[in-house]
C-alpha cells in the first residue's frame, strides 16, 4: 500500500471565529475585572468578589486586542506531499500578482524615456527554478485524531513547525494525509 498523499492545507474558519470570540471576550471581560462596576448598585457578594485590578484588565484587553490584531495576518495555504515512501514536505503558497523586476505590460522596469520611442520586444522574465523544500520529520508529539491533526514537524537543521489540519472544508484529503501520517507514525516507532 502506498501512502503518497498530496494535500492543500488552509487555515480552518471555525479556529478563526473562535478565535475572535476568544479576544472579543478578553476585550469585554476586562470591564469587570477592574473593579469599576463595583460603584454600581448591586448585591455586597458581587461587590469585589471578581475585581483582580487595573492590571489584570490592562492584559486581559491586551490580550483580546492582540488576538483581534492577529485575525488580520492572512495565513497562506500550505502544500503538505508526504512521497510513498514516507518523506514529507510542506510547501507554503505564494501570493498571486505581479513578476517582481517587471513594470506595467511585462516591460523592464528599467524601461527610461527612450523606451516610448524605440521598439522593445518584451522578454518573458525566466522564472527561477523552485527550490525543493527540505524534508520533514514527524515528531512524536504530533497528534493525529480523528477530526483533527496537529503535527509537529522538524527539518535537517532542527527548525519546527506546526502544522494544523481539520477535516473538512480546509483540507480535501484529510482521510489520506490522516491514514499517511498514522502509518509514518507506527513506522518511528519501528525503527
Amino acid at each position: 500500500m502506498s501512502i503518497a498523499v498530496a494535500a492543500v492545507i488552509r487555515t480552518p474558519v471555525c479556529l478563526r471565529l473562535l478565535q475572535a470570540l476568544l479576544g472579543l471576550c478578553a476585550v469585554l471581560a476586562a470591564w469587570p475585572l477592574c473593579g469599576a462596576w463595583s460603584s454600581a448598585p448591586a448585591p455586597d457578594v458581587l461587590v469585589g468578589g471578581y475585581a483582580l485590578g487595573s492590571v489584570a484588565a490592562l492584559l486581559s484587553a491586551a490580550g483580546g486586542v492582540f488576538l483581534l490584531f492577529l485575525l488580520r495576518w492572512r495565513r497562506k495555504p500550505q502544500a503538505l506531499d508526504i512521497s510513498p515512501v514516507g518523506q514529507l514536505r510542506l510547501a507554503v503558497y505564494l501570493e498571486h500578482g505581479a513578476v517582481p523586476g517587471t513594470g506595467a505590460g511585462g516591460l523592464p522596469a528599467q524601461a527610461g524615456p527612450l523606451s516610448a520611442v524605440l521598439p522593445v520586444s518584451p522578454v518573458p522574465p525566466v522564472p527561477p527554478l523552485p527550490a525543493l523544500p527540505p524534508l520533514l520529520r514527524l515528531l512524536p508529539g504530533s497528534t493525529l485524531w480523528p477530526s483533527l491533526l496537529v503535527l509537529c514537524l522538524v527539518d535537517g537543521a532542527g527548525r519546527r513547525t506546526a502544522v494544523l489540519v481539520q477535516r473538512g472544508r480546509s483540507c480535501a484529503a484529510f482521510r489520506q494525509l490522516a491514514v499517511a501520517c498514522r502509518a509514518i507514525a507506527a513506522r518511528g516507532k519501528e525503527e
